[in-house]
């Protein structure tokens, strides 16, 4: 009973001193509690704007500058006039739709309703600055750009699909806005974006020189997606996620200099062609010089299977002398190389490997990776007066024609026609030998997959 008593005076003795202290500071303490509640608030929204659920990196391989950025580096900030679907085929984009004239010459393209650039100002044609060479490019109004060309060049609407931004700007039509790039000797290092949907993050761009610094990049952090050639070192790293797929827009090539005395023979390259066991590439196997997914692709073009008895034999119809070659071998394709040269000297042709950093003027034979357009168009490629694309200097007549004639109709079913004979000559007389369409690796940080699955088009 007594300590009862106590401890209601004790109580009470608390109450009383709280009440005068409170009564006496009512001020600070009303003061302290509102600057607590407004920093607490500031402090949650200050975070939620520069986290956004954080920031996300993606690494990018290849040296760019500002003009030379490709389309697809840059998705998320813009879009381009006109796209390819998976078959090659153009779809519209920023452009509704377009018209060519008869002689094939020119190009309308006319740009759907309502757009608007980031600074909310309505896209209009006269904003819209693309160079291409040897192309007068004119503003018709405010929705129309008329394109006229030298020479008809039916795969012509592809050439569009390039980014488009608002003239002397980098405002653009996506659901990202560029807010930064970083550069070095005018060569792009870094693109920073953000986005007016708060739940998006910010992305930042990076880009790298090397796969292999690339793949550096994603074991310390310092970038949480990419694109890779190999993914052989990553594949039990703790939190990453590979995903595998086959980058048909690609294919690893042999290519021949047929100005050469002994790559001149056909037979001698058909032999070599014959004689590489491409089982064990990391890839899928190629027979055309076009992607399977297009529509123009031939599928009963001339087939190279492993066969080194029937190398052998084409190798003695060749004149004789030296059955020494010197291969020159692309960045990443050392281990591609050496599978070759084993092959090549299995059935009695010395060959020497030459590591090379870029695409060397002169060769003998040159292993790289070739990139494909959407389009089938390769005239650049093959036809004979293309001396500074045409790294084969190869010459068939046959072949120039077939070109100049599918650059030259709009009509798509003849255009297959001519593309079918196309591979199918080509082939037969292996100027290059088309090896396979190298597997590509997207690997990624396990914690933020949710993130990047509302990243649109990546």
């Amino acid at each position: 009973m007594q300590s009862a008593k106590i401890l209601t005076r004790r109580i009470k003795f608390w109450r009383h001193i709280s009440g005068a202290y409170i009564t006496r500071y009512r001020f600070w303490i009303v003061t302290i509690v509102l600057l607590s509640f407004l920093t607490f608030i500031t402090v949650s929204q200050f975070w939620h704007k520069i986290s956004r659920h954080n920031l996300v990196s993606i690494g990018f391989v290849g040296s760019y500058n500002l003009e030379s950025l490709p389309t697809e580096v840059l998705s998320l900030a813009t879009q381009s006039l006109i796209r390819s679907d998976k078959m090659g085929n153009p779809v519209a984009a920023l452009a509704s739709h377009w018209t060519v004239a008869d002689d094939g010459k020119t190009y309308v393209i006319f740009l759907k309703d309502n757009l608007k650039w980031h600074d909310e100002t309505p896209v209009d044609a006269k904003d819209i600055s693309i160079a291409i060479s040897g192309v007068n490019i004119t503003a018709l109004n405010n929705k129309a750009l008329e394109f006229k060309l030298p020479n008809p060049i039916s795969s012509f609407p592809l050439a569009l699909d390039k980014p488009v931004f608002k003239a002397k700007s980098f405002y653009g039509t996506g659901v990202f806005r560029i807010v930064d790039i970083d550069q070095k000797e005018n060569i792009v290092k870094k693109i920073s974006l953000v986005s007016k949907d708060k739940s998006l993050p910010r992305v930042d761009i990076k880009f790298y020189q090397s796969q292999d610094q690339a793949t550096e990049a994603l074991k310390i952090g310092e970038i949480k997606t990419a694109r890779v050639t190999n993914a052989k070192d990553l594949q039990n790293w703790p939190n990453l996620n590979v995903e595998k797929y086959v980058d048909n827009l690609e294919i690893i090539t042999i290519f021949y200099n047929t100005s050469d005395p002994l790559l001149a023979s056909k037979d001698f390259r058909q032999a070599l062609g014959y004689s590489i066991n491409r089982s064990e590439f990391d890839g899928i196997l190629a027979t055309s010089p076009l992607s399977p997914d297009s529509w123009a692709y031939n599928d009963s073009a001339k087939r190279y299977e492993y066969n080194p008895g029937k190398a052998k034999g084409l190798l003695t119809k060749t004149e004789g002398g030296s059955n020494k070659i010197a291969l020159s071998v692309s960045p990443g394709l050392e281990q591609v190389a050496e599978s070759i040269k084993k092959d090549w000297e299995s059935v009695g042709i010395e060959t020497v490997l030459k590591k090379e950093k870029t695409v060397p003027s002169d060769f003998q034979v040159l292993l790289a990776v070739n990139k494909l357009s959407a389009d089938p168009d390769q005239y650049g490629l093959w036809h004979s007066t293309q001396k500074d694309t045409n790294i084969t200097g190869y010459k068939n007549v046959k072949i120039d024609k077939l070109l100049e004639d599918a650059r030259n109709t709009q009509d798509q079913d003849k255009r297959k026609e001519y593309y079918f004979d196309f591979q199918k000559f080509l082939t037969e007389d292996a100027p290059a030998a088309f090896l396979y369409h190298p597997y590509r690796y997207k690997i990624s940080y396990g914690n933020i997959s949710s993130i990047l699955e509302r990243l649109p088009q990546y």
